[in-house]
């Protein structure tokens, strides 16, 4: 089975979209209304141009009365002025609105995605989540703007022609009835059917879309190894796989247009057979007759708009549904009720006996972990990839929870502490650093302006890094993640940076990766200054720079196997030692 036959499973949701979509509107009830009330006023005088015809022929052409068919003929010039103003309003009004709705709903969107899990971006590609923030937000941008308006318009138009046909001529009226609970029921069958395509449109958009926006952040990696005819390949085979889908939509589209526009012809047939016998037995004049042609035109022009702004209220329901989808997404890790919000750090961190593992059906990740970090100290974890070093880092900033034993900060339970607070307290400089477009000082600041310059000033001193800040003032401009500096580079504009943030705690999680002996040395220097000033817990493949922390934690699968000092480790010669002596040559 395919992935498209997987996607045709998926339907659109339209109770829950109808409900997304109208909690966007509510704010804006008072923009709708007059948008409303304008679209109310332009088709009133749109259903008034038949009844003028009416009035022409029988009344100005059939008696000869001159003046009163050139009355008629201004009265018809004036009301589509009218009927042009008042669309003009409310096409504005809408568009106004719209905007405004569109933007609130990114803007809810993104804070909504602000505060997802960490977990959450490792199952979703950046690019497929862009992909919905931006072209699902447009669809539901043309729903708002155009279609929703025709379809209230083309509903009001529908009623109000079938009031006035049954109020002038029941009997005509009535020979239209089977022919519209017909087309009722096709409109029921298309939407039925169509539905799960859109919504496998819409998937293949936003993954065609991320396809490419991961692709091109990895370019030189594609280029390097000669992936570029592998890359089209895939490529053509999401298009190949979206041109079937979007075919068969269209397929439904035209099979439903054409099947309404069959119904136009015989419904003006019926009315001429049965309204002409009326008109030669002299039971109905030719003006009314001419009037009730006119209507019918009208009545099956908003079946024809229906059908063609159908596929846009599928498109965009499917684009509510999957935007339903990401909003009803809840992170996992939120605060217990009333929790306690932590404004400093005064004693100690203090893990004891924690368990974590990040899936259910795996083994542990760290094991019966304990250890202490007291306010002030540096402690360093050490071993090998994949051992857990990293675990500890998400654990202490909530990216992801232990599932044994407890974590206290000052002696209060980690998970019972407000988790902005511990992301105030805690600083982390990760091996991969993104540098955001902007000047170094900007970065720094983590692009608040509130910070002041004196920070910047105090933190290059302290890590005494003034050399490295002269040959990278603080006003040279940095490209999108930084690829205008080597990675040393971006790695002391991080760990800069966290001292500008003044944090209490830092976190270094193999801020020393990857880098030249002389930014090594840099870099070392800098995080020694650090620690007579912060409590810091370092993450290191590196083991000289973590040779003057007050404590080494050497992790073996999960669990701890040596703990002291860097000169009682390399005295007990285990673990510790052979690292180091692999690394050091010694």
């Amino acid at each position: 089975m395919d992935d498209y036959d997987l996607d045709k499973k998926e339907k659109i949701d339209y109770k829950s979209s109808f409900r997304l979509i109208y909690s966007l509107l509510k704010p804006y009830k008072k923009n709708l209304y007059t948008a409303f009330f304008y679209l109310i006023l332009s088709t009133g005088t749109s259903l008034l141009i038949p009844l003028l015809a009416k009035y022409a022929i029988d009344e100005g052409i059939k008696k000869k009365n001159l003046k009163y068919l050139l009355i008629i003929m201004s009265a018809y010039l004036i009301n589509t002025l009218f009927f042009l103003l008042m669309n003009y309003l409310s096409s504005m009004k809408l568009i106004e609105t719209g905007q405004d709705l569109i933007l609130g709903l990114k803007k809810k969107l993104y804070d909504h995605l602000l505060n997802l899990d960490i977990d959450y971006y490792s199952k979703n590609p950046v690019g497929k989540i862009m992909a919905r923030i931006q072209s699902d937000t447009s669809a539901l941008y043309e729903l708002f703007t155009q279609t929703v308006v025709s379809i209230f318009k083309d509903i009001l138009l529908f009623i109000a022609i079938f009031v006035i046909m049954f109020y002038s001529n029941a009997k005509l009226a009535k020979i239209l009835l089977p022919i519209v609970i017909f087309i009722a029921i096709i409109v029921k069958i298309f939407i039925d059917k169509s539905s799960s395509i859109f919504v496998s449109v819409r998937k293949i958009i936003s993954e065609i879309s991320g396809f490419i926006s991961e692709r091109l952040n990895s370019i030189s990696t594609i280029q390097t190894f000669n992936k570029e005819k592998q890359e089209e390949e895939t490529l053509d085979k999401f298009n190949i796989k979206k041109f079937n889908a979007a075919l068969r939509g269209e397929f439904y589209s035209i099979i439903f247009f054409m099947t309404i526009i069959m119904f136009d012809p015989i419904s003006k047939a019926l009315i001429f057979a049965y309204g002409g016998s009326n008109v030669i037995a002299g039971t109905l004049s030719i003006g009314a007759l001419i009037m009730f042609i006119l209507y019918v035109g009208q009545l099956f022009e908003p079946i024809f708009m229906f059908s063609e702004h159908i596929s846009i209220i599928q498109k965009s329901f499917s684009a509510g549904h999957r935007i339903n989808n990401i909003l009803s997404t809840k992170p996992r890790i939120v605060n217990v009720e009333n929790p306690v919000y932590l404004d400093s750090f005064s004693k100690s961190i203090k893990f004891e006996n924690v368990h974590m593992k990040y899936q259910e059906d795996t083994d542990w990740i760290i094991r019966n972990l304990s250890f202490e970090i007291p306010k002030g100290k540096a402690i360093a974890v050490a071993g090998k990839t994949g051992g857990g070093k990293t675990t500890i880092t998400n654990i202490l900033l909530r990216f992801n929870d232990y599932q044994k034993g407890n974590v206290y900060i000052d002696g209060i339970e980690l998970k019972k502490t407000n988790i902005k607070s511990i992301r105030k307290l805690i600083g982390l400089v990760q091996q991969d650093i993104y540098l955001f477009p902007g000047t170094v000082a900007e970065n720094l600041k983590l692009m608040d302006k509130n910070i002041d310059d004196s920070r910047l000033d105090y933190a290059i001193k302290t890590l005494e890094l003034e050399y490295f800040y002269k040959k990278h003032p603080l006003n040279k401009k940095i490209t999108e993640k930084g690829n205008n500096l080597s990675q040393g580079e971006k790695q002391i504009i991080s760990l800069t940076r966290s001292m500008v943030l003044d944090q209490e705690i830092l976190c270094l999680d193999e801020a020393t990766s990857n880098i030249d002996p002389y930014t090594e040395r840099m870099l070392t220097r800098a995080i020694k200054n650090m620690m007579k000033h912060k409590t810091v817990f370092i993450i290191a493949h590196r083991l000289s720079t973590i040779e003057s922390a007050d404590n080494i934690i050497f992790l073996h699968n999960g669990e701890i196997a040596e703990e002291g000092t860097h000169e009682e480790l390399m005295a007990k010669k285990g673990h510790y030692f052979k690292y180091y002596s692999l690394q050091t040559g010694i």
